[in-house]
């Protein structure tokens, strides 16, 4: 492979980096990375790793109070503030302009939206978003914290009937937030209309105490340190009241007399998980390449075992056992990030109007994005050994993120079911005609309409794209039909549904990454090619068992699709350098030893031990002292 040059010091804004970041995201981070390293307390100078849970917070406080000053001088959009949390890490305010703005833009009224945004944006207020509770997280029925309206006062009175319903992992509620959007039982009159959205005070604005009738609790640690920064809270109602005015109105809406006005849209329940599952899709991808990019740097330039004429040993780089992980994983990710900036960017279009379509592509989006994100970080962190757990290799945060992404919003298994019912859903109203998403249930419906055997017999044919997405089109369909079946049958289909939503998902996101391909800058379209080849080649490969029993391929249709991907990673290889320098992490961002650009990684391994607190070991030298002199004190006790 063509060596990997320097890691970059500043962003590449070439126009193969405008197509991969989006030329409006890349402007953000150039915006971001000229101004944010400028100020002390982003400089990362501060190890937060050895910081208390306390102190780490407090820490975040100020990075966020720093960060609100920056901005509201600037004049940046909201998304400005968004790229900046995701780039400086967890803070308390990071909701702010993802879930609680997004939620209020997207489901009040016109008149309560000119009340609530200004104040949002002037952070006059801090908001979250409180859904969850402890004994129910995905299965948003079972939802029971109630909001019953009051006639007699024109009230809403909360409360929060059982210990399982208590709001839980609410993030920013422990300590930050003043106000929290509710999702609550809108009981009128002794009817339950079902959840709705409340906005409700929680904190005194003046002294921050929290309000009576609420209880609130900062949850504590996470496993792994996860989101150390951002103080989530569990929170309880005892019959705490909030103005009906405070019902978001955009869809649905309660008169002063109690008449309920029941939603046009009846699955406008999806829009704020379709908000936040949109979101992940587009950003789990971006914290997955930035591990696969210092590894890739840090594989570039180890040397280990099989040494070459003239003594120099191999680069790890060079091993295929390396190739083979590494190579296809970054073609995944650019694909996921791709696809889910598609994604994001249609639900923003469609936000307020039918969003069932939006909720089945972001289900596959964020199933997919977070379960290779948090695969492909490990791949990362295997490749460069025993440094790759250190926390001066820059991994620890992508992968306590990602591997916690894959229970957002809910498990993936749990989450997959709803494109499980989905399928279900237009299979019995023969829909997949008018759903193109769902288009493969035609290969179930009408089988002699398309090839049951195909014959692939030379590796080149696996280059085609028609061949390569009747593959992946027969696959999904297979499973789909085994999942019709066992759905009939009354099977627990629970857990082959992941399967089926991976294969739903790989589907869509090869057309959909070839579709972007179709606007690629012509410098970077053969890397793209080869890139997207290989992401479609190995995914096949990845999903030859689904075949295992029909007679759709032969022994040697799979030889010969194994030689096409292997031909397809050595037709990548070249371009590796090109895809990476178009992401361009800068030291600030990798915040990492292994890539560093004023040292070799060595000499930065070995300087960040040399800061470590406990060189200074006198304090303890004492009883170190003491503990090798035990074995006489306990002999001469004998005597």
């Amino acid at each position: 492979m063509a060596s990997l040059s320097q890691p970059a010091s500043e962003p590449n804004t070439s126009p193969l980096a405008k197509f991969i970041w989006g030329p409006e995201n890349l402007q953000r981070r150039c915006d971001l990375l000229k101004e944010l390293p400028q100020h002390a307390i982003f400089k990362n100078e501060v190890n937060l790793a050895a910081l208390s849970r306390r102190d780490h917070w407090a820490y975040r406080v100020q990075q966020a109070q720093a960060l609100i000053g920056i901005w509201l001088k600037k004049g940046w959009s909201r998304d400005h503030f968004l790229d900046a949390n995701r780039m400086i890490g967890e803070m308390p305010c990071s909701p702010q302009f993802r879930i609680f703005f997004k939620n209020i833009q997207a489901q009040m009224s016109p008149e309560q939206k000119a009340f609530w945004i200004p104040k949002v944006e002037r952070f006059e207020i801090l908001g979250c978003y409180a859904q969850t509770e402890v004994g129910h997280g995905s299965n948003l029925r079972g939802i029971e914290t109630s909001a019953t309206f009051d006639s007699t006062t024109d009230e809403f009175i909360l409360e929060s009937p059982t210990v399982s319903s208590s709001k839980i992992w609410i993030g920013a509620l422990g300590a930050w937030a003043t106000h929290a959007i509710v999702v609550s039982r809108l009981i009128v009159n002794g009817h339950d209309h079902g959840n709705h959205l409340f906005m409700v005070q929680v904190r005194d604005l003046k002294t921050h105490d929290v309000l009576p009738g609420i209880t609130i609790y900062e949850q504590r640690d996470k496993t792994l340190n996860t989101l150390r920064g951002l103080d989530n809270g569990v929170m309880r109602f005892f019959g705490h009241r909030i103005p009906r005015s405070q019902m978001f109105a955009g869809s649905s809406s309660l008169s002063r007399d109690g008449t309920y006005n029941p939603p046009i849209n009846k699955n406008h329940s999806y829009t704020s998980m379709v908000i936040i599952r949109g979101l992940l899709s587009s950003e789990l991808g971006l914290d997955a390449m930035k591990a696969l990019y210092i590894a890739a740097h840090y594989v570039a330039f180890r040397r280990q075992f099989g040494a070459n004429p003239g003594g120099m040993e191999t680069r790890v780089i060079d091993y295929a056992s390396v190739k083979n992980r590494l190579f296809p994983a970054i073609a995944r990710e650019v694909a996921i990030i791709l696809n889910g900036r598609q994604i994001t960017a249609a639900i923003e279009e469609r936000l307020g109007t039918n969003m069932e379509d939006m909720h089945i592509m972001s289900v596959g989006g964020k199933v997919y994005a977070s379960e290779h994100a948090a695969r492909d970080v490990e791949i990362a962190r295997l490749l460069c050994g025993g440094h790759g757990t250190h926390e001066s290799a820059g991994l620890g945060r992508s992968y306590t993120l990602l591997s916690a992404a894959r229970t957002y919003e809910g498990d993936s298994y749990v989450i997959s079911l709803q494109l499980g019912r989905a399928i279900t859903k237009c299979w019995q109203r023969g829909g997949e005609d008018t759903l193109p998403a769902l288009g493969y249930l035609r290969r179930l419906r009408k089988p002699t309409a398309y090839q049951q055997r195909l014959r692939q017999d030379e590796s080149q044919a696996w280059h085609d794209r028609a061949v390569q997405d009747d593959v992946l089109e027969q696959r999904v369909s297979i499973l789909a039909g085994q999942f019709l079946e066992d759905t009939r049958k009354g099977k627990d289909t629970s857990f082959q549904v992941l399967e089926l939503t991976m294969a739903h998902t790989d589907l869509h996101y090869v057309r959909g990454l070839y579709s972007a391909l179709e606007s690629s800058p012509e410098e970077g379209k053969m890397a793209l090619k080869a890139l997207a080849n290989l992401f479609t080649i190995s995914t096949l490969v990845n999903g030859l068992s689904t075949f295992a029993g029909s007679d759709y391929l032969s022994y040697n249709d799979i030889r010969s699709m194994k030689e096409a991907y292997q031909t397809a990673l050595v037709e990548f290889e070249p371009h590796v350098p090109c895809i990476l320098g178009a992401f361009a992490f800068t030291p600030w961002e990798t915040r990492s030893s292994l890539c560093p650009v004023d040292k070799s990684p060595y000499d930065a391994i070995v300087g960040h031990a040399m800061g470590s607190e406990l060189n200074d070991n006198r304090f303890m030298r004492p009883t170190i002292l003491n503990i090798r002199s035990l074995w006489k004190n306990q002999q001469e006790s004998r005597l």
